[in-house]
């Protein structure tokens, strides 16, 4: 075919058809589409952490949270946050931390101690709980694969 059949031709002479826009979706996107502040998390030095559940003086339900971590400068802290669900951010605050210290028995005892400690408050209150002590053998793994996984 030459370049003067083509105007000739039934389907190549026609002029070029207006292409279809794509829809625009302006109006759509005045809203977000996550929210403006999403919950930030700190859990990733966490090496163990136990929830407990009881009822604070006015009678609404009150969780307590004990966690073990590692923190940079090879530092183990032991934190208690009473209801920490209901704050903007997991952070740990300054208030939560109840031990620092470079040796990981050192803070099994202290975090026991104070799962000690809350657990026979709720054991008062008449609640039942059931939580593990902090040990060795829980920590250990986790520690051995941030060590070999770095």
């Amino acid at each position: 075919m030459f370049a003067d059949h083509v105007p000739r031709d039934v389907l190549l002479g026609r002029a070029p058809l207006e292409e279809e826009r794509e829809e625009v979706l302006e109006d759509c996107h005045e809203k977000r589409l996550y929210p403006g502040c999403m919950r930030r998390t700190s859990r990733d030095g966490r090496y163990a952490e136990r929830l407990l559940v009881g009822v604070d003086d006015v009678g609404e339900e009150e969780r307590i949270v004990i966690w073990l971590e590692r923190r940079p400068g090879a530092i183990w802290a032991v934190g208690r946050a009473v209801n920490p669900h209901l704050r903007e951010s997991d952070e740990t605050r300054p208030e939560d931390v109840i031990f620092e210290g470079f040796e990981l028995e050192d803070a099994l005892q202290r975090a026991n101690e104070a799962l000690e400690d809350d657990v026979s408050v709720l054991e008062g209150d008449g609640l039942p709980v059931d939580a593990r002590p902090f040990t060795r053998k829980e920590v250990l793994p986790l520690l051995e694969r941030w060590f070999f996984n770095r």
